[in-house]
């Protein structure tokens, strides 16, 4: 069966999306296409170029904000997004979205006429860069007379990328859902990812409609910014991927009337 794995952006709550490529891995699943936003598209971005689990969680510990922050006073941003362009370029080098062994789907969202941007060719690093530029946050990304910012604005789980592309199956994984935050916020960083957070919130409603499986991890005790707990943040998206998929046959073609049928019936 071919199935498709649409990874939502949701800053350091990404890593999650690593345990849900552990329990497939297990279960022998190899998607045949990724669709990320902004940090889904980061980790979709290492796992279509060949790394494996332990090179991505090695990869995603380098990534820590800390190596991100580059402040000045930026007259579109509080941070310069151009050391963001480095550290992904660090991760994955020079590859093209040709060059990808899984077929890699990327979003962004142009900020001048709001329309959604998506990326199918060229330099993987550049879409990436674009996907996690959050409004606010990193300065906006210049790209071919274009001004981008993060995916997540118009479309956090990329599940609708995927249509009418052959895909049996689409799973969804939203590190992002709707889990109210066990403590306040510690900084204006998390202030304004927690707010960017609310706003997109309704616009997950269009993957839900599009999904087969949507896998919700209840990440609400974790930072936005902090990859420390980064073993913590995996268990909680394998576990949740184990929980969501444990009795879904994905090696056997279903049609889709068949699958919207035993979704009613659990």
């Amino acid at each position: 069966m071919r199935i498709g794995l649409a990874l939502s952006g949701g800053a350091a709550r990404g890593i999650a999306h690593i345990g849900v490529l552990m329990y497939l891995e297990e279960r022998g699943v190899k998607p045949c296409c990724i669709a990320g936003t902004s940090a889904g598209s980061i980790v979709g971005a290492l796992y279509c170029s060949g790394k494996n689990i332990d090179q991505i969680k090695e990869n995603i510990v380098k990534m820590s904000w800390k190596e991100l922050i580059k402040i000045t006073i930026p007259r579109k941003g509080l941070i310069n997004s151009s050391r963001l362009l480095e550290v992904i370029k660090e991760q994955i080098g020079e590859i093209t979205f040709e060059e990808l062994e899984i077929p890699l789907i990327v979003n962004a969202v142009d900020l001048i006429n709001g329309e959604e941007v998506v990326f199918e060719e060229g330099p993987v690093a550049e879409a990436v860069y674009a996907s996690c530029a959050i409004p606010g946050i990193f300065t906006p990304v210049k790209w071919k007379g274009r001004l981008l910012v993060d995916g997540g604005l118009l479309d956090n789980v990329p599940a609708a990328l995927m249509k009418n592309r052959g895909i049996d199956y689409i799973i969804a994984v939203n590190v992002g859902a709707q889990h109210p935050l066990q403590k306040e916020p510690d900084n204006i960083f998390e202030v304004l990812i927690q707010s960017f957070d609310i706003i997109r919130r309704q616009r997950d409603l269009p993957a839900y409609e599009c999904a087969d499986t949507l896998i919700e991890p209840d990440l609400g005790d974790f930072s936005f910014w902090d990859n420390s707990k980064l073993n913590s943040i995996i268990k909680r998206g394998y576990d949740e991927a184990k929980k969501a998929l444990d009795n879904v046959n994905l090696d056997k073609k279903q049609s889709r009337l068949a699958r919207w049928l035993s979704r009613r019936k659990n």
